[in-house]
């Protein structure tokens, strides 16, 4: 009986595994289409709309992702020396990247996120922050890491108050670019393999 047990065990366990490998591969994923409206915006506008989001008082930017093959790249803005001396302040440990591909036959905007950790190192500036791909990477959809800042002081009119409030978490710019695309009349799906964000590749 013990032995049969055991054999159960492992079978099932044998079958989650297989299953969470052809999740991961991004095998009868769901890619959208199911829930775009009739009016939806053509995907140039869209596009457009989705970089107008770029802003001096977000801590994270939205570009073109050429490089990437995919249609557009989120970041948190670690490059920029007034971000990561907020960062390095708050003492940010993850780094955090989007890509975005807007698939015009189903007027869907599918999302992908990564995330790693970042290291602090002094350099000629101060603290920089160093990528550490290899630490702790991830790829797929982030259900949960919130990190958050509020610093108070004396504001201009020289009245106490609240000087900036950051929130260091990728649903912030996730919700912001899925309220977009969702005005926009196109649908908002978050995906975990990589293949269904880039770009298709035509052979000649």
């Amino acid at each position: 009986m013990e032995d049969i047990l055991i054999l159960a065990i492992t079978i099932a366990a044998g079958i989650t595994a297989i299953y969470a490998v052809i999740k991961a591969l991004g095998f009868r994923e769901y890619l959208g289409g199911k829930k775009a409206k009739p009016w939806a915006i053509p995907r140039e506008e869209l596009l457009k709309r989705l970089l107008e989001l770029n802003s001096e008082k977000l801590p994270f930017t939205i570009r073109r992702g050429d490089k990437e093959n995919c249609d557009l790249v989120v970041e948190w803005k670690l490059a920029d020396a007034k971000w990561y001396g907020i960062f390095s302040k708050h003492g940010l440990t993850k780094w955090y990247k989007a890509y975005i591909l807007l698939d015009d036959e189903r007027k869907t905007a599918r999302y992908l996120e990564e995330t790693g950790t970042i290291e602090w190192v002094y350099g000629a500036e101060g603290l920089k922050p160093v990528i550490k791909r290899e630490q702790a990477f991830f790829r797929g959809r982030i259900l949960f890491a919130k990190e958050y800042e509020v610093a108070f002081g004396i504001t201009e009119e020289k009245k106490p108050g609240k000087i900036y409030e950051y929130m260091f978490d990728p649903s912030y710019p996730r919700s912001i670019i899925k309220k977009t695309v969702e005005e926009a009349g196109w649908e908002f799906v978050q995906v975990t393999s990589l293949k269904h964000v880039q770009k298709p590749v035509h052979k000649h």
